[in-house]
């Protein structure tokens, strides 16, 4: 069970950014995602739970806002540094989670 799963670990994210292109690499237990795209372009990208998406990512000032599309499902995801770490807000049918990263 995923959600058991994120539960239990530490999960790990690192974003580059490669003159153009953006990378995310998402790494919950023994599963990883990694993405690379460009700011305001769709993208084709797959869950962690398998599920195809179409994704969009864009950067305003400091925050960085990706939309993934499962279906007729739209999740919202927010990433900014704030007080030098890192916090994620994932939003899907009005409800909000948040975690909080810190530097390695």
């Amino acid at each position: 069970n995923l959600r058991e799963m994120a539960k239990n670990s530490k999960p790990t994210l690192e974003i580059v950014n490669d003159g153009g292109s953006w990378t995310l690499k998402t790494t919950v237990s023994e599963k990883v995602k990694d993405t690379t795209f460009k700011l305001g372009e769709e993208f084709d990208s797959i869950s962690l739970t398998g599920q195809p998406l179409k994704c969009t990512v864009a950067l305003e000032g400091e925050v960085m806002t990706e939309t993934q599309n499962a279906g007729p499902v739209s999740v919202i995801i927010t990433r900014e540094v704030v007080g030098g770490q890192l916090v994620s807000k994932m939003t899907v049918n009005g409800s909000t989670a948040t975690i909080v990263f810190n530097k390695a």
